[in-house]
């Protein structure tokens, strides 16, 4: 006789079969698995958090092998959709995570990209970043993005040679500006943007107009601040190493 426990498992389990179950089976096995649970992430009937069903009902639902399932659940994690915890099982990622965008950037790099595209991606993007901050940053917010620039003028002045320590600040700079949207898609989109740009800054032939551009968002000034976006812009683009 089977306790209430077994019975709640074996329904649950039956319930994941029909959840997981595909018409199309022209795709590859490890194909078939990943489109499926991107699928069902879309259709939010996955839900990050929730715990992806064992090999057993996998492998029954999609009648697909084991081996199918691991490679198919290590592809996934490799994108951060899905985080294994030893003993725990395999789940939906909870948060979001830069590796999502590592498909697409090498899929950008391996087919080429113009700069004068990227440069309109990441210009849209700023603006919206710089319009937001302006208006909702908190003054202990701005104080911080403030201390950045400090750090950042230090090494440009200390180490006027070193290149590559005035882009760190630069880097993080704008990346902490991202993070004050609160926004993760946003932040994520827009870190993605800068991994395309971060080998070809030149941050020390730039640094005037930046620094102009920080007095404008420390006044709140944005007009002055989105004048100073596209000077900004308009410098990498004249002074930009090329990779």
């Amino acid at each position: 006789m089977h306790s209430i426990k077994s019975i709640k498992l074996f329904v649950w389990e039956d319930i994941y079969v029909n959840l997981f179950e595909v018409a199309d089976k022209r795709k590859t096995t490890v194909e078939i698995v990943v489109d499926k649970i991107k699928e069902l992430l879309i259709l939010k009937k996955l839900k990050p958090g929730d715990i992806i069903p064992s090999e057993t009902v996998l492998t029954e639902s999609l009648k697909v092998s084991r081996g199918s399932i691991r490679e198919a659940m290590k592809i996934l994690s490799a994108y951060g959709i899905v985080e294994v915890k030893h003993g725990h099982g395999t789940f939906v990622s909870t948060m979001g995570n830069p590796k999502l965008f590592d498909p697409l950037l090498f899929s950008i790099l391996i087919s080429g990209y113009d700069y004068k595209e990227l440069i309109e991606v990441r210009d849209t993007l700023e603006r919206g970043i710089v319009r937001h901050v302006i208006s909702w940053a908190t003054d202990e917010e701005l104080q911080k993005l403030n201390e950045i620039m400090l750090q950042f003028e230090q090494a440009s002045r200390e180490y006027p040679d070193d290149i590559e320590r005035s882009n760190r600040f630069d880097i993080m700079y704008h990346q902490y500006m991202a993070e004050l949207t609160n926004n993760k898609l946003y932040n994520n989109i827009y870190n993605f943007i800068i991994d395309l740009f971060a080998p070809t800054i030149n941050a020390l032939k730039g640094f005037e107009t930046h620094r102009k551009f920080h007095e404008a968002i420390m006044a709140r000034d944005e007009g002055r601040a989105l004048v100073m976006l596209t000077q900004h812009t308009q410098t990498w683009s004249a002074t930009h190493r090329e990779p």
